[in-house]
């Protein structure tokens, strides 16, 4: 825009200098050529940050997964260790009537 600005002023003030209007042309290709670069940059980024929130869920989900699997195998060592206990009881019973 203040290329714009400048090359408008410059020829409400003046005759153009040879070859200013083709370097602010020239300028106004490269900025162009860097806000492209830049909005191609900008996609990009968006579309790894989709990644990463669609791979969070996943991570989150396992997690979650992962806890769910823990709950259950601290139930299922409560019941074995009772099962134990109640084996090993059996077996003194059994033990003392052999005896008697």
């Amino acid at each position: 825009r203040e290329l714009i600005e400048i090359l408008a002023i410059s020829r409400n003030q003046k005759l153009p200098q040879p070859g200013e209007e083709s370097q602010i042309l020239e300028l106004l290709i490269q900025r162009d050529r860097e806000f492209q670069e830049l909005m191609k940059l900008a996609v990009d980024q968006g579309k790894i940050h989709h990644e990463m929130q669609l791979l969070e869920k996943v991570v989150e989900k396992r997690d979650n997964d992962i806890q769910q699997l823990q709950k259950q195998l601290k139930e299922a060592e409560h019941i074995l260790a009772t099962a134990v206990y109640q084996a090993k009881e059996k077996l003194k019973s059994i033990e003392k009537a052999r005896k008697g």
